[in-house]
């Protein structure tokens, strides 16, 4: 073979080697186990618990007004210091992840993922401290969780909170947690796309949407902390890579902060958030949304739904799009009576059923 033979082969074999990907959540478990085959396992990897002997930040400085703020003028150093008092290192039985502060009497958003293991739980704040921490509400769907520590005698920061519809696709953001079990990393880059959908992997079936993509260095360690912009304020909470080798490749994904905001009141009450599962697929190409499949056992089917119905309202609420469809949605708790409005053929057909909750596992289709 010659060598101009062989290198071609070698660049062939990186670019195949290259394409092929896998999604995982960032959890930290430090189990040893084979490496997983489904793309949304957690990593896994042995690694020591986060060190006690955190860096005690400097006085906030005042960051660049956004004006001024791009990817290659942010002051990472100033917004670190601004966000860093807020972040925590959070360990489970068999895994480790980020956290951070929401509210001044102690209670901490991660991914739920991180604490999904069950057993105890513990927080460890930048002051060093090692605190007892309770799970107060979950939101699996967007693999979210809210713990909960006592906030005595401690120091506690809450970031401030970005309006999504501010963000761009190539604003300049960092990421901040303990990738590895090395508290306090910021790594920074830009963000890469907006509203991706991906396959939730906090043990159900209801993908998460509205997602940042950003290339900002993730790792195992990584979930649960801050994505913040070139202003210091949370954008999102890293939960995914996608990667061949569960180690970062560029490509992480962002729970929003859009998404956070909307399920945060719910669990600061003490209570589990749950959406309504309408129970089908539908295609929105010609403007409308029509049905294409029903699933069996959900609220379409009960209320006698077919394929090639078109949607026309769930609660008098329109849902010309998908969007309109999941902020409607969302807004109805299972168990509450819908009425929904079809196009069937030329007849407008009203129907009602009670709402149901996400299913864990997928149900089957073909029952329209």
């Amino acid at each position: 073979m010659s060598r101009r033979h062989a290198v071609t082969m070698s660049l062939i074999s990186a670019a195949i080697a290259a394409a092929i990907t896998a999604a995982a959540v960032l959890a930290l478990d430090r189990s040893v186990e084979p490496a997983p085959t489904h793309s949304t396992a957690d990593i896994r990897s042995e690694q020591p618990p986060p060190s006690l002997q955190t860096p005690r930040p400097r006085t906030p400085a005042a960051p660049q007004s956004f004006a001024e703020s791009t990817a290659a003028t942010v002051d990472w150093a100033a917004i670190y210091e601004q966000t860093v008092p807020a972040l925590v290192s959070v360990v489970a039985d068999g895994s480790a992840g980020s956290g951070f502060f929401v509210s001044q009497d102690g209670h901490v958003i991660t991914n739920f993922h991180v604490v999904s293991g069950g057993g105890s739980l513990r927080v460890f704040t930048q002051q060093g401290n090692m605190l007892d921490a309770e799970l107060i509400a979950k939101d699996v769907g967007n693999d979210l969780a809210l713990l909960k520590v006592d906030p005595k005698g401690i120091e506690i920061t809450v970031p401030l909170f970005a309006d999504l519809e501010e963000t761009r696709v190539g604003d300049p953001v960092g990421a901040l947690g303990a990738p590895f079990s090395l508290p306090n990393t910021l790594t920074v880059g830009i963000v890469s796309a907006l509203g991706r959908e991906r396959q939730n992997g906090a043990q159900a079936w209801e993908p998460i949407r509205g997602m940042i993509q950003t290339d900002a260095a993730l790792n195992p360690g990584n979930s649960g902390g801050m994505l913040i912009d070139g202003r210091g304020r949370v954008v999102g909470i890293p939960t995914q890579i996608e990667s061949n080798d569960r180690t970062s490749s560029g490509i992480g994904f962002a729970v929003s902060v859009q998404t956070l905001l909307r399920s945060l009141p719910t669990m600061l009450e003490g209570r589990d958030v749950e959406r309504t599962f309408l129970g089908v697929t539908v295609d929105g190409s010609d403007g409308r949304l029509k049905i294409q499949d029903v699933f069996c056992g959900s609220s379409a089917d009960r209320a006698d739904l077919k394929a090639g119905d078109t949607l026309l309202s769930v609660n008098d609420h329109s849902t010309e799009t998908l969007d309109d469809l999941v902020d409607v949605l969302a807004s109805i708790t299972p168990g509450e009576r819908i009425t929904i409005k079809v196009q069937r053929g030329l007849r407008r057909i009203e129907v009602a059923a009670t709402a149901k909750a996400w299913p864990t596992n997928p149900l089957r289709r073909g029952c329209g």
